[in-house]
């Protein structure tokens, strides 16, 4: 039997070995923790993953013979692999310069709006700049400043709602496997997509109840005024205002301002659409409490195919994984922590800093590696039982940090130690 370029073989869990690449399990992606579709078993924490939630799976090889055929099956793979993006730094090193990058993106973002408020131009040179470096730290390691964004300011939900988008959006294109440059354009159309709203009254942007209809119809202008402006500013993208105009469209042909069906919307509003409307159901908003991590994606997942892109939509899900770094949770034994590491292979055991104890009270802080299956109990290992919306037991990142964490009675991580310090750097306003 000749060669297959490439060839998917069918392999029992219970054969796996080192060095294998998996680019098919014997269920749906989203019923597991893995964060990719493929990737190369490196350890034997990999194997034992695998062996706890599948039977069997698939694996790529460049040759099998007739035997392995009949005893495996193989089938032909031409869809399009994506080859993850790994961070080059680790988090610990990273922290210092996401931090600076993001207070850089937040006061830009500030500043586009206040400008656009009083009619001032926008400084595109320096937009460019900004984001290229906030793009520079998610390449080298994203959960640093995606640890950051839980960071929230109650003060300009648009602003920083534009600073959000244009972050997530950024790591969402490393997930994608986007090229820098096409990386920067989706960060910065992020960061813009929103600018018209500065041209709806106030009494509508931060009205807390529902709006009628005429409202609701002079909210859904702010993508022509942001389309109108944007094609005024010098050292704009064209995709950039394209996505300003609409990123408010959906598959079905239901969205706004067009009604474009899914083949007429450009690609950068399907990713963009996605990502503003995940930062909106987990934000704190006049008219609405946030949602959790989870809940969002599920309403995603929910709306794949007709408001959302579906391939993106599951792209999406599985960038942002099942507990993000910066959540908040609750462990099967009452305590609530905030997630500050995510393991690629073990994305429903990350490392948890416990905050608050049994009774929703502050206790002694202490740093818990779910990989290692500790037992609180005998033969009650520790796991997280759910996800918290933002907030949840009164833990705010910047109050909680500005407090000080007490670790003295256990010495921290080094990742744990460094990202301390730096948000306790952070000035939400």
């Amino acid at each position: 039997m000749g060669k297959f370029d490439p060839v998917e073989i069918r392999v029992s869990v219970t054969e796996l070995q080192l060095g294998m690449r998996v680019t098919c399990l014997d269920r749906p992606w989203l019923e597991t923790n893995f964060p990719v579709q493929g990737f190369v078993i490196q350890h034997a924490a990999d194997i034992q993953a695998l062996q706890e939630q599948c039977r069997y799976v698939y694996v790529e090889g460049d040759e099998v013979s007739e035997n392995q055929s009949r005893r495996f099956g193989i089938r032909s793979s031409r869809r399009k692999r994506q080859v993850p993006r790994l961070a080059t730094v680790d988090i610990e090193t990273e922290v210092p310069s996401a931090r600076a990058a993001f207070e850089q993106t937040r006061a830009l973002a500030e500043e586009i709006m206040q400008n656009v408020r009083l009619g001032q131009t926008i400084d595109a040179r320096r937009a460019h700049t900004v984001v290229r470096t906030c793009v520079d730290s998610v390449m080298r390691n994203q959960e640093a400043i995606q640890m950051l964004l839980q960071v929230r300011s109650k003060d300009d939900y648009t602003a920083e709602h534009g600073m959000n988008v244009c972050i997530m959006a950024a790591i969402f294109g490393r997930r994608l496997g986007l090229l820098n440059g096409e990386i920067e354009k989706l960060a910065l159309s992020g960061l813009l997509h929103d600018v018209g709203k500065m041209h709806t009254p106030k009494e509508i942007l931060h009205k807390p109840e529902g709006l009628t209809e005429e409202e609701r119809r002079i909210m859904q202008q702010h993508v022509d005024h942001g389309r109108r402006l944007l094609m005024t500013v010098k050292g704009v993208d064209p995709v950039t205002v394209d996505v300003a105009h609409a990123h408010h469209e959906r598959m079905n042909g239901t969205g706004y301002p067009r009604g474009l069906l899914a083949h007429q919307i450009p690609y950068f509003a399907k990713i963009i659409a996605i990502v503003d409307a995940y930062d909106a159901m987990t934000s704190h908003r006049v008219f609405a409490s946030p949602r959790s991590s989870k809940e969002a994606l599920e309403i995603i997942y929910e709306e794949r195919g007709n408001q959302f892109d579906e391939a993106l939509a599951l792209d999406f899900i599985q960038c942002i994984g099942v507990y993000p770094a910066g959540s908040i949770v609750e462990l099967n034994t009452g305590e609530a922590g905030i997630v500050i590491t995510t393991y690629a292979l073990n994305r429903l055991r990350p490392r948890v800093l416990v905050v608050r104890d049994r009774e929703g009270e502050p206790c002694r802080q202490r740093v818990l590696d779910l990989r290692r299956r500790d037992e609180y109990r005998s033969g009650m290992p520790y796991q997280i039982s759910r996800e918290l919306p933002l907030g949840s037991y009164g833990i705010d990142l910047k109050v909680f940090t500005d407090e000080g964490l007490n670790l003295k009675d256990e010495e921290p991580d080094p990742d744990v130690r460094t990202l301390v310090n730096a948000l306790q750097g952070l000035d939400t306003g």
